[in-house]
């Protein structure tokens, strides 16, 4: 009679552990998985949130090694601090999203045109990519001065930029009249025109 109760003692405490272990895996795996699902608003570091869920017209790009962050996709500061004379950075359009790295998740691609108050209008692509679920921001590519953007989208993994500019050597002030249209990627998290 005491073997029997021996046994039927160790059996429970093995079911016990068994449930206490299984308990712990299930804690741990669904915490995983909410923390991966949670919204974080992020910067332009190369590994920001674990979130691809984001807002391009929310966050932070680096134009000419300045960091410019987008609140519903404008940005405007001091060109001097404390100066009258503001830099407007704004989203030409609206982004175009696909998948620009393979791994069948939404990135972003987007044209943010600069506004000094001056003559010019300074337009840059950017690209926001989700890899491996964290949200990266790539470089930015200067496109050029006072065109005229028709449209940004994503192709086979591929950002297609279609806009008017001038021939070579026309003066600034003449009016955009050349068709074009180029192509780019990201690989290893660097924008860069496709040749």
């Amino acid at each position: 009679m005491k073997k029997q109760n021996k046994k039927a003692t160790k059996i429970m405490i093995i079911i016990l552990l068994l449930i206490v272990l299984g308990f712990i895996a299930y804690v741990f795996v669904n915490s995983r998985h909410q923390n991966q699902n949670k919204f974080v608003n992020i910067d332009n570091s190369a590994t920001s949130t674990k979130n691809v869920n984001f807002d391009p017209l929310n966050f932070t790009y680096t134009l000419e090694d300045e960091k410019v962050t987008l609140v519903n996709g404008i940005s405007t500061t001091d060109v001097v601090p404390g100066s009258a004379e503001k830099l407007e950075t704004s989203v030409f359009d609206k982004p175009a999203v696909g998948d620009l790295n393979g791994d069948k998740k939404n990135d972003s691609a987007l044209l943010l045109v600069q506004d000094s108050g001056g003559t010019g209008l300074f337009y840059y692509l950017v690209a926001v990519v989700s890899d491996v679920g964290v949200v990266k921001n790539t470089n930015s590519i200067f496109i050029g001065d006072r065109i005229d953007p028709v449209a940004v989208s994503i192709e086979n993994e591929k950002i297609k930029l279609s806009y008017v500019d001038r021939n070579v050597g026309d003066p600034m002030t003449a009016d955009p009249t050349v068709k074009t249209t180029k192509m780019f990627e990201v690989k290893n998290n660097v924008l860069a025109e496709v040749k």
